[in-house]
């Protein structure tokens, strides 16, 4: 497992391995994973005033709750990960521990456990994470739909469209998982948080999603378990700059999904990586696939 080096003057807890180099920061509102550059190419991938792998809102229905941006945390570490840990606060009852660790060359990995104080109906984290804007997103969907055969999975890039355009676009789970994003949480302020329209569409096929720079070289991976994760949310890539919604490519992933009443205690998993892609992007998939077999899954 390769090594985590802190760094006094930036605060930040540094790696360097074969594949790739950045930082990992547990301070501030954009805790997370920082500066990642593939060595292959030399590229940055991450923008360069957010992060990836980053707790940026919890939520139940009809209810927004804290941001762990904003809230008080401690933090510990050894030479292989860094944790984050919140105690419960005024607006989220219950302790949220994150866990970041390399994982070999080419991965980060997050754990993230909660333990509830309080009652929650559909608990989420939403868990963001910001690229360089020329980044294309890619994601697997359910190949079964009205008026096509085969139940193949299919590859999409997500693109401006009149009927979503200025709304962050949800890719959920099942018909269940559809109804979270648009059930309220999204239109409470609460904390100062932001409010957003949410636009479900169809469902993904993999809790994977993946994004390529525009030379189609380097592939970076996020991934988390069925179980684990009920949607991924999207800004859509844009030809025109003018079409565009923000000044980034990212993927949010939403996560946990389960009802929560005090004493409930839940582990959820996710993992970023770094891969060369080839004509086919093949790459992406395979990084799931291993990810899956490591950390097993229910569904």
């Amino acid at each position: 497992m390769s090594a985590l080096d802190y760094n006094e003057e930036t605060g930040r807890y540094e790696f360097d391995t074969a594949v790739m180099s950045g930082s990992i920061s547990a301070e501030g509102n954009y805790h997370g994973v920082w500066e990642l550059m593939d060595k292959a190419t030399g590229l940055q991938v991450i923008h360069p005033s957010f992060s990836a792998l980053n707790l940026f809102r919890l939520f139940a229905v009809h209810q927004g709750l804290d941001q762990p941006r904003l809230m008080d945390r401690t933090v510990s570490s050894d030479e292989s990960g860094v944790a984050i840990t919140w105690a419960p606060s005024e607006g989220h009852q219950g302790e949220l521990t994150a866990r970041y660790e390399l994982a070999g060359d080419s991965c980060i990995d997050l754990s993230v456990r909660v333990e509830s104080k309080g009652t929650y109906e559909g608990y989420e984290l939403f868990l963001s994470n910001y690229f360089d804007k020329s980044f294309r997103p890619h994601i697997y969907l359910y190949g079964a739909r009205y008026g096509r055969e085969s139940s193949d999975p299919e590859l999409v890039v997500p693109m401006v469209n009149d009927v979503f355009r200025g709304t962050v676009i949800v890719f959920p789970r099942d018909p269940h998982s559809a109804r979270r994003c648009v059930d309220g949480r999204w239109n409470r302020s609460e904390w100062g948080a932001p409010t957003v329209q949410m636009c479900p569409v169809r469902y993904y096929e993999y809790p994977m999603a993946f994004l390529t720079d525009p030379g189609n070289r380097v592939g970076i991976v996020l991934m988390s378990l069925p179980e684990d994760c009920y949607g991924i949310s999207t800004r859509y890539h844009v030809d025109d700059e003018a079409d565009r919604m923000t000044d980034y490519s990212a993927f949010d992933f939403s996560l946990f999904g389960d009802d929560m009443v005090p004493g409930s205690r839940r582990t959820v998993k996710m993992r970023l990586a770094v891969t060369s892609v080839d004509e086919a992007l093949a790459q992406p998939l395979a990084c799931y696939e291993a990810f899956k077999e490591k950390f097993g899954s229910a569904i």
